[in-house]
């Protein structure tokens, strides 16, 4: 039973690094303080009830960590017993994977530890694998709180079996400010020409299409308004237009303007490669998370947010 117990916790932990690792980092790092009610295995320290409520190491830690996006972080905490009821330090590593985007998520969570147990009657060093699962709650922008569950066993010498109830709150740092934008010299008014032709702008149609979290592969489900727009270039040779790119508020600056560039460059190439509009008819600009049109902070307003909008401009000419 216990290899069973090692076997399937390697394998939840080799699933949460491995997949971490898979996603492109968009990575927001985090300072925590947790508090930890740890019923020891009673065969740990002799003739002392170490899973009663009452005998349980408190454990205080310091924990920091990483979001790498809205459903991956991994974080090192360091604690110690506050208590005096068993003299316990926990060193631990802890990966975690998030469901949802409601303000609450479940969670589960996979990782690593080292319990040091004064008075211990075996081993007063053991090597542990947990496990467990818990509830996260975002109570600012910037602050979250940790409710868990994680139940621990030894993977060598002694076999212990252990659990913990753990309370932590984190604050996310480290989200860069937006670089700033090199000033430009505006460039000199050309000599004026005679019978200039101007594009005088008389019609707009729009394209309006969301993303996945954290994907820029544009959806069957458009493919009708593609097909709108992509006739009324074909039919109009003096119609140009330019692909606006924009992100949610989750990731760094610099990520989500790299990907909000992606999103438009995918419209862009979905009218060349399917109905065979000229490249040098469509321009792109990326905005990143600068410019929502709903509210970041809950998963619809997000989903709003992940758009890309192709603004066509039918024109005609005029003479100045």
């Amino acid at each position: 039973m216990k290899a069973y117990r090692i076997a399937v916790t390697a394998l939840l932990l080799g699933s949460t690094i491995g997949t971490a690792q898979a996603v492109e980092p968009v990575t927001t790092f985090y300072l925590g303080l947790g508090a930890t009610s740890l019923a020891l295995d009673s065969d740990r320290v002799f003739d002392v009830p170490t899973r009663s409520p009452g005998h349980t190491p408190k454990i205080g830690s310091l924990v920091l960590g990483a979001y790498f996006n809205d459903q991956w972080a991994a974080d090192l905490s360091l604690g110690t017993d506050l208590s005096n009821n068993v003299d316990t330090d926990v060193v631990a590593i802890n990966g975690y994977r998030f469901f949802g985007e409601n303000k609450w998520r479940p969670f589960v969570s996979a990782g690593l530890s080292r319990f040091d147990v004064d008075e211990a009657t075996g081993d007063e060093q053991t090597d542990q694998i947990q496990a467990g699962f818990g509830l996260s709650g975002a109570l600012t922008e910037s602050v979250e709180m940790r409710v868990g569950y994680q139940h621990f066993f030894t993977v060598s010498g002694d076999s212990f079996d252990d659990d913990a109830v753990n309370v932590a709150v984190n604050w996310s740092f480290g989200k860069p400010a937006p670089a700033p934008v090199a000033a430009v010299a505006p460039a000199p008014e050309p000599a004026p020409a005679p019978a200039v032709q101007k594009k005088e702008v008389i019609d707009t149609y729009e394209l309006l299409v969301e993303f996945d979290f954290d994907k820029s592969e544009v959806r069957s489900i458009y493919e009708p308004q593609f097909k709108t727009i992509a006739s009324i270039l074909n039919q109009n040779p003096d119609i140009s237009m330019t692909i606006e790119g924009h992100t949610d508020a989750i990731g760094t600056d610099e990520y989500n303007q790299d990907l909000s560039e992606r999103r438009a460059e995918a419209v862009r190439q979905k009218f060349i490669r399917d109905f065979n509009v000229s490249p040098n008819r469509i321009g792109i600009m990326g905005y990143g998370e600068t410019q929502p049109i709903a509210d970041n902070s809950t998963p619809a307003g997000r989903q709003k947010n992940r758009r890309a909008i192709a603004v066509v401009l039918k024109a005609r000419s005029a003479s100045q």
